[in-house]
């Protein structure tokens, strides 16, 4: 048997530690940009982000959200349909925005999926399939959109919505399913739970459902996003806690964990295979403080806080990274110097 000496061993820990020393000098920093709120508001929250460099999200008063989009610098309100609260979820190449809405006239919670195209918002909610309301998460460059339908408070389904119709998806035997996200191909991926009890990712294409494999030795997988090659990131479940993953080629592969978070988890994949997502870090007692939120970006070499790769000094902890685009922008949450949330920008430099 082949065994490593003392000076072997040496020599190795110092060859890798020459290699994480490189590493760390040679990975990719960023520019910081605040995405800014409605006048008016001083919470920001990001949800999406295009290849031009537009967002969507939402902005804060102290009672209520509103869809809003990002864009040259400025914050706008594309809520236009009287509802008490709005959610942007979506944007496409287009600036095509899908999220929903939530109204007060009605006494129990109903949203009513929308989509936002050319400066309007529409209504696309379909009460015939889905007596209890429809929530957009999706939408590609084709301007199909996907999302969740409550067929009743306990019951929902995952829906596509192109060329003007909505669809439920099912899949099958489900009795809770939600579509997440749509590629150029129309590929939809999202979760889900079965009557029998089973529960996993599946996997939209063609009209034809796939269950996705559960990663072996977890207790199973979430998919949250698709790139334009069919690549699926989300989340999986170890016998404790959370690890961020990616499914290709038919299998998961585990990206692992921030050191000493309780779980993590990827919310987008560029098709040049880039992902990020957030970790979650266990509360403090006496005195009590929630967990906090820290983003990153999945390398070679780990995943890496996202806040070690933006300059000091800005006045911004960054929280969450919620999606990265074909050049490689990051949209990110973020707490400034006031303590308040705001949607911000990472531009590779």
């Amino acid at each position: 048997m082949y065994t490593i000496g003392k000076f072997g061993m040496s020599m190795m820990l110092t060859t890798l530690w020459l290699c994480a020393s490189a590493f760390q000098s040679t990975a990719q920093t960023y520019t910081i940009t605040d995405l800014g709120t409605l006048p008016g508001n001083s919470v920001s929250k990001a949800s999406a982000l295009n290849d031009a460099g537009e967002a969507a999200g939402i902005s804060e008063t102290p009672t209520a959200s509103i869809a809003t989009m990002f864009s040259g610098g400025k914050a706008t309100s594309i809520s236009t349909l009287g509802s008490t609260v709005s959610v942007a979820n979506a944007i496409n190449g287009s600036g095509e925005i899908a999220g929903w809405n939530s109204y007060d006239s009605s006494p129990n919670f109903d949203p009513q999926a929308f989509l936002y195209s050319n400066g309007t918002m529409q209504n696309i909610n379909s009460p015939s399939l889905f007596p209890s309301g429809t929530e957009a998460y999706g939408i590609n460059n084709a301007g199909e959109v996907v999302g969740t339908g409550y067929i009743n408070s306990s019951t929902f389904h995952a829906f596509l919505y192109s060329g003007g119709k909505m669809k439920d998806i099912g899949p099958s035997g489900a009795f809770q399913a939600s579509a997440y996200a749509i590629n150029t191909a129309g590929q939809i991926v999202g979760t889900y739970s079965l009557n029998s009890g089973a529960s996993g990712t599946f996997l939209y294409t063609n009209g034809k459902m796939t269950t996705l494999p559960n990663p072996p030795g977890s207790r199973g997988g979430f998919g949250a996003a698709i790139n334009d090659t069919g690549e699926i990131v989300g989340t999986m479940f170890p016998s404790e806690g959370s690890h961020a993953a990616k499914f290709s080629d038919g299998a998961w592969t585990d990206l692992g964990n921030l050191t000493g978070a309780q779980g993590s988890g990827a919310t987008a994949i560029n098709t040049a295979g880039q992902i990020v997502g957030t970790a979650i870090f266990p509360p403090i007692y006496k005195p009590f403080r929630a967990g906090k939120h820290v983003p990153f970006i999945s390398t070679a070499g780990g995943l890496v806080n996202l806040n070690t790769l933006i300059p000091s000094g800005t006045g911004f902890t960054l929280t969450d990274a919620v999606d990265i685009n074909e050049s490689g922008q990051i949209l990110c949450d973020a707490t400034n110097a006031s303590g308040n949330a705001h949607a911000v920008l990472l531009s590779p430099k």
